[in-house]
């Protein structure tokens, strides 16, 4: 008889990880002005919090991705 393991909550818990750790990776970046690759890794966070259901996070990722990309690169 085999039996079903649920790893689901494993990779929720893993997809907030990779989102704390990219997150943090970022501010890295932008401390270095890398604001094209802070914004790359900003990004990638706020698909790991979505694929986690951490919305609120997901959000507040986007509004700093924003909040860059509006500084740094607006158009002229």
């Amino acid at each position: 008889m085999e039996k079903k393991i649920d790893t689901s909550d494993q990779f929720i818990e893993f997809y907030k990880k990779k989102g704390d750790y990219l997150v943090s990776l970022s501010e890295n970046h932008f401390k270095n002005i890398e604001y094209r690759k802070c914004l790359e890794l900003l990004n990638q966070a706020y698909s790991m919090y979505i694929k986690g259901f951490y919305t609120e996070l997901a959000e507040k990722t986007k509004q700093r991705f924003m909040e860059i990309k509006e500084k740094y690169f607006k158009k002229e």
